[in-house]
């Protein structure tokens, strides 16, 4: 992987989370589809499940999610492709480096712009004590206009089937098995 300053670059981090998230979030009764999206570029499927489509207008290369898309429910009894069958967007937003305030506030943005059910920030970095405490004092990781959460992940262990990540506040995997069945 490339290297900035002795780190991986941000870029070289989007696919591997991509697939890693994807092999995560899929299991025999829902399918997760991400793309790579920080670019600015939207595929026209994801483009087609979007309801509120003027948000493209505000979205660029420079300001869009590093990875976007959503958990769809499959089954026989399901149309798969219909907006019936999608449970909930996902957007990510990925850093190289330690998890900042201001990076949470950006992943705010884009779960709320989505209107996503799942907003994540992930790192490879040790989420910072400083935001584990800051969170627990005043909640800084609970989203304002859907009241969801930012799940902040530490991407620890890459070659892990199991748990590759660790979250704050709480894990995102106990979360879908309650809000999804998983």
């Amino acid at each position: 992987m490339k290297t900035v300053n002795g780190k991986v670059s941000e870029k070289e981090l989007y696919e591997p989370i991509r697939q890693c998230l994807m092999t995560q979030l899929t299991d025999e009764t829902h399918r997760c589809h991400l793309e790579v999206t920080a670019d600015g570029a939207f595929s026209h499927t994801l483009k087609s499940y979007v309801r509120q489509d003027i948000i493209f207008s505000f979205l660029r290369k420079k300001a869009s999610p590093d990875l976007t898309g959503y958990i769809e429910k499959r089954g026989p009894d399901v149309v798969i492709g219909s907006m019936s069958s999608i449970q909930g967007f996902i957007t990510v937003e990925i850093k190289t480096g330690k998890i900042t305030l201001q990076d949470i506030y950006q992943a705010k943005m884009y779960g709320d712009l989505f209107g996503a059910k799942y907003a994540l920030l992930i790192s490879p970095e040790r989420i910072p004590e400083e935001i584990r405490r800051l969170d627990q004092q005043i909640k800084v990781t609970g989203r304002y206009m859907s009241g969801w959460v930012v799940y902040v992940g530490e991407w620890y262990d890459k070659e892990s089937t199991l748990e590759p990540f660790r979250w704050l506040p709480r894990s995102l995997y106990k979360d879908l098995e309650k809000d999804l069945g998983y």
